[in-house]
């Protein structure tokens, strides 16, 4: 039954274009081609990564963030001692008739005191240094990803050519060593913020996030497999590129260093309006439509994965329009308000970061 199952998903019919099958994939006469069982690796590595990660955080980025003035202090809501006392004496989360006794002992709306609890119960297990560490984190992977995908992808002859990262698909396309890794290790990155991602600082794009790192996920994949790693790689690039701007914003943030925080975010912006809302669709979406069918030859349906890696591609960009549009409403504040105030794009679920 369950090589029936594998025959079936792994129909060269569904994943590749019209004349094309698996032998084609297979590297000979010096070309080296993707194989699904390079893979096998990423799981390992995903592990490394989690651990690489916890030791990162607790021995480097905790000793890091201190050095710039980050503290240990929790955001921790407004003065309540009725609502202190009950969190610490009665209960952390009060049914709605408890809500509405304290409200009226106190005089706040009920929203207001459903609130306190909510930031009371967050403030412990999210701290600002807390915070801070997972920022650091992924600010130096980031830039290690983008400065490593920089060598990489810079130095190729097709680059700069989006036409070529078409001609020769699955024929004489040969895959690097460099690119290789690359892919590694970009997809075991996203495994691991899949896993952490439950545990992680709750924002509130928590679940733009999910739903992002799971096309993340299956882009890096479904290319791998089916030989487009030049689109794979380029994408990959284009994402990195603003990613360790917003990091570093942030960790300028915690720092209470407002001036290099606007500074920061500015260059955010621009950088991510630029790959994402720019190079993305013209270069990237567009070269793909354009070219897949009258380069690589006809495909068997509109339900075949190359078909299938574009629907997830507009998902990613319908993900970039909506952060966009948040990080546009911040520029807007930052052009009236004179600072940026509040991270709309990945702030705290309770509004306090």
């Amino acid at each position: 039954m369950l090589q029936a199952f594998s025959d079936w998903f792994w129909n060269y019919k569904f994943w590749l274009p019209q004349g094309f099958t698996w032998d084609d994939l297979k590297s000979s006469n010096g070309i080296t081609r993707p194989q699904l069982s390079d893979l096998y690796i990423v799981p390992a590595l995903t592990v490394a990564l989690l651990v690489i990660r916890y030791f990162f955080e607790r021995y480097i980025a905790l000793r890091f963030c201190r050095c710039i003035g980050i503290s240990e202090a929790s955001n921790l809501p407004e003065p309540n001692n009725l609502c202190e006392n009950t969190y610490l004496c009665v209960t952390r989360n009060p049914d709605q008739a408890k809500i509405k006794e304290i409200s009226a002992s106190t005089g706040w709306t009920q929203q207001r005191v459903s609130r306190w609890f909510r930031k009371r119960r967050s403030a412990k297990k999210n701290t600002l240094l807390r915070k801070a560490t997972e920022t650091c984190w992924r600010f130096f992977i980031y830039l290690g990803f983008f400065v490593y995908g920089c060598y990489v992808l810079l130095r190729t002859d097709w680059f700069y050519d989006t036409r070529k990262w078409m001609e020769g698909y699955i024929t004489s396309q040969s895959l690097t060593v460099e690119i290789k890794w690359y892919y590694f290790i970009e997809l075991a990155f996203y495994l691991s913020l899949l896993i952490q991602h439950f545990y992680d600082t709750k924002r509130k794009d928590f679940w733009q996030q999910f739903v992002h790192h799971i096309c993340t996920i299956i882009l890096i994949t479904g290319s791998y497999v089916i030989a487009h790693f030049r689109f794979g790689t380029v994408i990959m690039l284009l994402h990195d590129a603003s990613d360790y701007w917003l990091e570093s914003a942030k960790l300028a943030n915690y720092a209470k260093t407002q001036r290099l925080c606007d500074v920061l975010f500015v260059i955010f912006a621009i950088t991510f309006y630029l790959s994402r809302w720019v190079y993305f669709p013209v270069w990237v979406l567009r070269t793909f439509i354009m070219d897949n069918a009258k380069i690589c030859g006809p495909l068997q349906s509109y339900f075949t994965f190359p078909y299938i890696f574009l629907y997830f591609c507009f998902i990613l960009m319908i993900l970039h329009l909506y952060w966009g549009y948040l990080i546009g409403r911040m520029v807007y504040k930052f052009t009236v308000a004179g600072k940026v105030e509040k991270d709309d794009r990945s702030g705290d679920s309770d509004g306090s970061d």
